[in-house]
């Protein structure tokens, strides 16, 4: 695992949003709210102050960074990594607890896979969406990391940012290679609201 600074997962965060056919649209309005422009997040340079400044200001805007709305209770002393991951790893981990009453069960990628390759429907997640995604996989196209967080690298890990992605790399039974991730790491990641 390679350390990388809070602005460098931001940075990841917004360019996989901006390509995200669900957040796509929120990304832009937030842009054009800020009155930034789309290369801001399409070519992050995150040795920028002001840059990285900026595009904390948009990730505020759409999705509460660093501290209200899915960034609720986010523990600000996380220490984020790039890595890999295997799929077996991914498949163990969790969508987002989008409701106070949603189970692990319902939350696991390994099930949640399972449902879409049987064409079950499932919370917050659109099949063809996936299905569009796992056709990309299948012809080598290259993926943005998934954002993932824990209490420990070896822990529980919990979706932040790619449940589309992630669900779509759970429809294999295996791959041939490992999947890129970032990993945010805190003692207190229970504490946020979403875990």
């Amino acid at each position: 695992m390679k350390p990388i600074s809070a602005n460098q997962m931001i940075a990841e965060f917004l360019k996989a949003e901006l390509h995200s056919s669900r957040f796509r649209e929120g990304s832009l309005k937030a842009l054009r709210m800020c009155g930034y422009e789309e290369v801001l997040l399409e070519h992050p340079d995150c040795n920028n102050p002001i840059q990285n400044k900026k595009r904390a200001e948009v990730l505020n805007l759409c999705r509460g960074w660093p501290d209200t709305d899915l960034f609720m209770n986010f523990p600000s002393d996380t220490m984020w990594f790039s890595t890999t991951i295997l799929l077996g790893e991914l498949k163990e981990s969790y969508r987002l607890k989008s409701s106070y009453n949603m189970t692990d069960i319902e939350r696991s990628l390994k099930a949640t896979g399972s449902k879409v390759m049987e064409g079950s429907a499932v919370e917050n997640i659109n099949n063809n969406l996936i299905l569009e995604i796992r056709k990309k996989i299948e012809v080598g196209e290259q993926l943005p990391p998934i954002i993932l967080v824990a209490v420990e690298r070896e822990g529980k890990k919990v979706l932040l940012e790619g449940h589309s992605r992630s669900v779509a790399y759970s429809t294999f039974e295996q791959l041939d290679f490992d999947i890129p991730a970032i990993i945010g790491i805190s003692n207190n990641m229970n504490d946020w609201a979403y875990f």
